[in-house]
This record gives C-alpha cells, structure tokens and sequence, in this order.
C-alpha cells in the first residue's frame, strides 16, 4: 500500500492523469472547486487545508458480490451476441463428435489398462471432484482469508464460491434433463432415460470434471507462477481421467464438464472484476432496458429502469 501511495503522489506532483479499470480517485481543489477524476485501483485522495489525505472507497461486500456474480452467469445468454451462440454451437457440435468418435474407443482403452498405481491416482481424481472437496477448499479460503484479514484469499474464496454455484447448478440440471446412461451400464452411449432416480443415467456432464476444472482454473488465475498453474490443471486432468478409468463417464461427458466450469468460472472471474466498488446486481441487459435484481427479505425484487 506504502508504495502504491508513493506512486500515487509521483504522479499527482508532475500532474499525470492515470487510469486503470474499476474505480475512481478524485482530487478536489477546495480553493477554486474544480474536480479532477483519476482512475485508482482502490482509494481516493482529498485535499484538505493544503494536504492530502487517503480515504477508502466502499467496497461491496464478499456475499453480495457472489450472489451478484451468481445471477450474472445464470443470466448469460440474455447477453450473448452472435460470437458467444457460434461458440455455443461448435460446443455442442464438438463434443456431439467426440461422442460419435472417441467414447467406446477410450472406454476400451481404459478397460484394458487397469493397474495398481493408475488405480491410486484415480482415488486423488475421484475425491478431487466432490462437492465437499470444494467446500473444503473455498472454505479454507475463507477461513485462512478472515484470519490473517486478507483481501485476495477472501476474494478468491468468493470467486471459488461464486463459480462452483453456477456451474454446479446447470451441471445437477443437465444430468436429470439428459438422463445419459454411465458406461458401466453397457447401454452404449446412445441410450437416454431423462428425470430417472439413481446414478446410473446421470452421466452428462461429468460433476466431478467440473469442480476440477473450476478449482483450478480458479486458482491458476490468482496467481503468476507457471509451475503452480501446471499443478492446478494437472490436478484437474488427473479427476478428468480417472472418470473414465473408473467407467462411470464418457470421454464427451468429461469434457463438457471441464467446458461447462470453464465458461461459468470465466463469466464469473470478468464480473467480480466490475462488482468490487461498484452497484451489484446491474447491467444485466445489454438493449435499453437496465434490469436490476434486488434481494430482499421477502424474496428477489427484479427492477427495469428505462
């Protein structure tokens, strides 16, 4: 922060005007009134009696900021423009060919090559994927983040938090809506029985790819460090693997599942860039209509200013 500060300073003594992206830093001039606006990554200095001084913005709370990023990534597509339904498609129409290409040859593959080793990295794979996995995780963010009261390890908790929520949800709604048979089944991978209880017809997508992959590219994001991030993402690809190893998915239900949390987690990570200091649950809408979600104590408020 000192150093922040001294920079700051540097540049309002040879009279630069600096940007960045988010929020705002305002000099006023007591004397004559006049405003300058100056783009800051966090504070905003006043001159008071010839000196200044440093006064925080209000920055917007850890849970307003994952129901905020929640919403917004639910509500994607209202938003979307002709590149994001292209991407969308070839999406669907790759992972519909992989299915068609690599499903029962990788399932072959994976039955042939059985062994004591692969069988322990599938156990890392397979706890790797579970939803009280990344509670322990985004919950030891959290933790670890109040205790030595740190700004990035409480922000990538939220981040965590906000990405397993949206990605998990249209994951849980997949499955039921799909009803794809699992592998161990021997239906083929062309057999569908939609809203059926159990397991055995909730193959796509894969649950356990999606957690993987939101955690580490998550983590990867947060930090600079090449060996770290090819830790993240081996960790991921090792979860990923061993779904099929253990012939409970299809290679298409993998992947889709890694795509699902890298599109959720990105949307996720660009809109707590925008929702640090400024008004949650707007800019919804990309026509003249700016529509607002409003929670209350009484349920979820939804608002069009025109």
């Amino acid at each position: 922060m000192g150093f922040k500060y001294l920079v700051l300073s540097f540049l309002l003594f040879f009279g630069f005007h600096c940007e960045a992206q988010t929020d705002s830093l305002y000099l006023k001039d007591i004397s004559n009134n006049l405003e300058y606006n100056v783009l800051t990554d966090q504070d905003s200095l006043i001159e008071k009696e010839g000196h200044f001084e440093i006064e925080s913005l209000k920055k917007t709370s850890e849970f307003l900021r994952v129901a905020d990023a929640f919403a917004y990534t639910l509500t994607s597509p209202i938003r979307w423009e002709d590149k994001d339904w292209l991407t969308f498609g070839a999406t669907l129409g790759g992972t519909v060919l992989l299915s068609a290409v690599a499903d029962k040859p990788v399932k072959r593959f994976m039955e042939k090559n059985h062994e004591g080793f692969l069988s322990s990295v599938g156990k890392f794979g397979y706890h790797n994927g579970k939803p009280y996995t990344a509670a322990i995780v985004a919950g030891g963010f959290y933790v670890t983040g109040y205790i030595i009261d740190d700004e990035w390890t409480k922000e990538t908790a939220s981040i965590l938090t906000a990405a397993y929520l949206t990605s998990g949800v249209l994951q849980t709604g997949l499955k039921k809506l799909v009803g794809r048979a699992r592998p161990y089944t021997e239906l083929g991978n062309y057999e569908f029985r939609p809203f059926q209880k159990g397991q055995d017809f909730s193959s796509f997508p894969s649950g356990h790819s999606q957690i993987a992959f939101v955690t580490a590219m998550v983590l990867a994001e947060r930090v600079d460090q090449t060996w770290l991030k090819v830790i993240f993402y081996t960790g991921a690809g090792i979860t990923m693997a061993s779904r099929m190893y253990e012939n409970a998915h299809w290679i298409s239900d993998v992947a889709f599942g890694g795509l699902l949390g890298y599109f959720c987690t990105r949307t996720v990570i660009k809109r707590f860039e925008q929702n640090k200091y400024g008004k949650p649950f707007k800019g919804y809408s990309k026509n003249k209509i700016d529509w607002q979600i409003i929670p209350s104590y009484n349920g979820i408020g939804l608002i069009g200013t025109f």
